[in-house]
């Protein structure tokens, strides 16, 4: 998904084998964008699932940077990162946004520092973030929830400004909104339509992203007017397919 785009296409489809995972896909995912949009993008962000030094490595090795989600799975460095910037507290953020989602006030705190030493195999390693959320009512200001994660990345820190910082967390998130509405307005699960073929149940997969790919350009970018790019999804797709 390319996320610096408003519109969030999905640019390359790559399966994952049932002899593998996420993280052994990785890297043939990474050489088919590579070998399509050469040029397109300089910056490879990625969830917990693909986080390892191998893979670090290998982003590096193809002159991009990456921004990887970090959890015990990386236990040396996950627990490095909490101990540096886990007991920093909210009014020492280094940025800040809040946002109104579906009656709650979200907001989303980033607290960033510059890698000065990391493990073996993590040369390449320049700066650790924390992204703590908080949700709350609101009209009461009740606290519902809150959510902190680290992350960890090869682009030094001053590549960017802190709010583009929080931005560029912000929409990787946007992959799985892509998914969301994958399985929601196009009710992937529901109706897969071909199950006992693995080669035709991929095509399908392709063209489903097709369609969705054409929509969000239509939605987000052909639409001139605020209101329009915020038709709803099942809006959309009954005025064209029904």
């Amino acid at each position: 998904t390319l996320t610096s785009c408003s519109a969030r296409p999905i640019i390359d489809v790559t399966p994952v084998l049932d002899f593998t995972n996420e993280m052994g896909t990785f890297e043939a995912a990474l050489d088919s964008l590579c070998s399509t949009y050469r040029g397109l993008f300089q910056l490879v962000t990625y969830d917990a699932g693909a986080c390892s030094a191998l893979n670090a490595s290998f982003v590096r090795a193809r002159d991009l940077h990456y921004l990887f989600g970090l959890t015990a799975a990386q236990p040396t460095l996950f627990e490095e990162a909490k101990r540096w910037l886990g007991t920093r507290q909210t009014a020492d953020a280094d940025a800040t946004t809040e946002d109104f989602e579906r009656a709650s006030l979200v907001v989303r705190r980033l607290f960033i520092g510059e890698a000065t030493a990391a493990p073996e195999g993590w040369q390449h390693l320049r700066t650790v973030l924390r992204i703590q959320t908080q949700v709350f009512d609101a009209k009461t200001g009740e606290l519902r929830s809150q959510d902190d994660r680290y992350l960890i990345s090869s682009l030094p820190k001053p590549r960017l400004s802190l709010q583009n910082w929080l931005l560029v967390i912000r929409r990787h998130w946007g992959v799985e909104t892509s998914h969301q509405i994958l399985d929601t307005a196009f009710a992937e699960d529901a109706h897969p339509w071909i199950e006992a073929n693995p080669r035709a149940a991929l095509v399908v997969a392709i063209l489903r992203r097709i369609a969705y790919t054409l929509l969000s350009l239509f939605r987000s970018v052909t639409q001139r007017s605020d209101e329009r790019r915020a038709t709803p999804w099942k809006t959309l797709m009954s005025d064209c397919f029904f």
